[in-house]
């Protein structure tokens, strides 16, 4: 029946060659079938042109996500810390503690500083845990998949040296984590927001 059909298109040639390049448009081929073709006739009458080549290599993929190790992420936020960077630091905090805060300039503007006689000699990860759910009682929010740590920090004011330890919660966002630096409520005397 079919054949019946197409033979009074192959009296046209022209005809059968719009019609096959039609058909192209509309038929596709998974890519990985296309190395199985090395060349393709668009007619038999040889009116027509012959077909684009498929391309030869593997497609070009994009590299897979790259996820930070939140023991990475909390130093490199107090390293921006240490160095006054504030601006840099606003984009690794979660949205409640960014709302928290009220926005960028009152974050960079009220965020505690090292005093110039305070130095951060070193700060290590004491242990890392990845928590199912964990709720911040403090300001009544539940969180999924956090990451706690217990960081500890050396710090030397003056002639004085001392280490103290700090529970950090971290929070899974896109392109890795953010923190939960939030504004303590006494910003006096206080060398980092609570976390």
């Amino acid at each position: 029946m079919v054949k019946a059909l197409l033979r009074p298109l192959r009296r046209w040639p022209a005809l059968e060659a719009v019609l096959a390049r039609l058909a192209g448009r509309f038929t596709t081929w998974p890519s990985d079938e296309f190395g199985r073709f090395v060349s393709v006739t668009m007619s038999t009458s040889g009116v027509a042109g012959r077909a684009t080549f498929p391309p030869t290599g593997e497609p070009m993929r994009p590299p897979p996500p790259v996820s930070i190790a939140p023991a990475t992420f909390e130093m490199r936020f107090m390293k921006l810390h240490v160095q006054g960077r504030f601006d840099e630091m606003w984009e690794m905090l979660a949205e409640d503690a960014q709302r928290a805060w009220g926005g960028r300039e009152i974050f960079i503007k009220e965020m505690p500083r090292l005093g110039d006689d305070t130095e951060l000699l070193d700060m290590q990860v004491i242990s890392v845990k990845v928590l199912e759910g964990w709720t911040d009682r403090v300001h009544q929010r539940s969180y999924q998949n956090v990451a706690q740590m217990v960081m500890r920090y050396r710090v030397k004011q003056q002639w004085r040296e001392w280490t103290f330890d700090r529970q950090v919660h971290l929070i899974p966002a896109a392109g890795g984590w953010r923190t939960l630096c939030y504004p303590t409520k006494s910003m006096a005397g206080s060398s980092a927001g609570s976390r």
